[in-house]
């Protein structure tokens, strides 16, 4: 009788220590990869508007130093959120709506590694080192890197997060519990055909994978306890990898819509031209290189003649669509190293890589001809579009504005000279 007894104790501890353990892994392993993902979401999210807020902080007054002067940056923050939520507090008067904290903490430097905002635990104007440094994630302004940012500490996640990640550590525990009960109940009844049961659990759990393939099966060759013991793990493999792959499908649809948002943020809604912001960094990125490089560059300055009449006679929506059937022909007489964009009103730039003023000058006596030749009839009987243009490739004059401001003052000259034609900066180039 005693060895009958410490035969069921041994298989049942047994079965206790196998079910812990299976529990514990598979619990353990799809925590750590959901906590990997999520924390990556949060942490991305959360530096996306932590570089936003510097950006427009830095952007606004031109330098760390001087906004901090004009006001401190957590307020700056909290201005710019309370603005955000304009239309929310219109709607809900009588309710207080409270500022989330930051999901995570930064530690901001300069590009030299000299902090400018210090979380618990540093000290301003204190200088980081190397290895803080190589974690350190660039945050440019106006196309230069104007600070580091570095995350520090653990993520404060909102309700909603904590409210997953609870349900999620309650399932969990619910599957483990369940393990170890039917660990008992298979351990007094099913002791001789343990060993194999447990070799497959065993095994499927070694298959899972910190790589996403959560999804493990075991065959179920009975109804009775070890059976039902194969179906929860069937289950809840089931259940985790449907969690997996859904906190993956949002962290998907959350990276495609902030690609859509920069894209939107960067294209003229019209046209669907690049915008004036876009094309000033850019052009002043393109202007560094060439003259690092000793290599041409040339800027075009086009204006629609004669539009303000179009839209006075023929209608705005007629001046709408000759906007949008000129920019499907700017798009197609430039190369693609090219810039175009819709600088405002019916005004256009083009920058031109590797162009001297005069190989610009016959691109764009192109563009002007194409413009000129185009069925407009289509639009409206009435309608006649051309454009002017003026074009600087003097890249001594010591940075792009001035070279757009040349540009500028030659698409003047062609108005002046009697419009649908491209005047250089130097010398006119086509008599219209």
């Amino acid at each position: 009788m005693p060895r009958f007894f410490s035969l069921r104790i041994k298989l049942i501890a047994m079965l206790l220590f196998v079910g812990l353990t299976a529990a514990f892994a598979v619990g353990g392993a799809a925590y750590w990869m959901l906590m990997q993902d999520f924390n990556g979401s949060v942490r991305e999210r959360a530096f996306g508007n932590f570089q936003s807020d510097i950006q427009a902080y830095i952007g606004e007054h031109g330098s760390w130093d001087n906004a901090r002067r004009h006001l401190p940056f957590p307020e700056f923050v909290m201005g710019r959120r309370a603005g955000g939520e304009g239309m929310a507090r219109k709607a809900f008067s009588n309710v207080e709506i409270p500022f989330r904290r930051p999901p995570f903490h930064f530690l901001l430097t300069d590009p030299q590694g000299k902090i400018l905002l210090a979380p618990a635990g540093h000290r301003e104007g204190q200088r980081v080192g190397d290895a803080v440094l190589r974690r350190a994630r660039p945050i440019s302004v106006g196309g230069r890197i104007a600070a580091l940012a570095v995350p520090v500490g653990v993520p404060q996640l909102s309700e909603q997060d904590r409210a997953y990640l609870s349900v999620m550590r309650k399932a969990l525990l619910n599957g483990m519990l369940g393990a170890i009960v039917l660990a008992v109940v298979l351990g007094l009844l099913l002791g001789t055909r343990f060993g194999a049961r447990v070799r497959e659990l065993t095994a499927a759990i070694r298959s899972m994978r910190p790589d996403g393939e959560l999804r493990q099966q075991v065959p179920v060759h009975s109804r009775d306890e070890m059976g039902e013991l194969a179906e929860a793990f069937n289950r809840m493999s089931r259940e985790l990898a449907h969690a997996h792959a859904e906190l993956k499908m949002t962290t998907a649809q959350v990276q495609s819509q902030s690609e859509r948002l920069k894209e939107l943020s960067i294209r003229d809604s019209l046209t669907h031209l690049f915008n004036r912001r876009y094309f000033d960094d850019q052009a002043m990125g393109l202007y560094r290189r060439a003259v690092d490089g000793g290599r041409p560059l040339c800027v075009a300055v086009g204006d629609l003649d004669c539009f303000k009449e179009i839209n006075d006679n023929l209608s705005h929506a007629v001046g709408d669509e000759v906007l949008r059937r000129v920019a499907g022909v700017m798009q197609q007489s430039v190369r693609r190293s090219d810039v175009v964009a819709r600088y405002g009103g019916e005004e256009f730039v083009i920058a031109l890589v590797e162009s001297t003023e005069e190989q610009a000058a016959a691109r764009c006596e192109e563009l002007r001809r194409s413009i000129e030749r185009y069925s407009w009839h289509e639009v409206h009987p009435q309608l006649r579009v051309t454009m002017s243009i003026g074009l600087c490739g003097d890249t001594e004059r010591g940075s792009v504005e001035k070279m757009l401001a040349a540009a500028d003052s030659a698409l003047y000259e062609a108005k002046r000279g009697g419009r649908n034609r491209v005047v250089g900066s130097l010398r006119p180039v086509s008599p219209g």
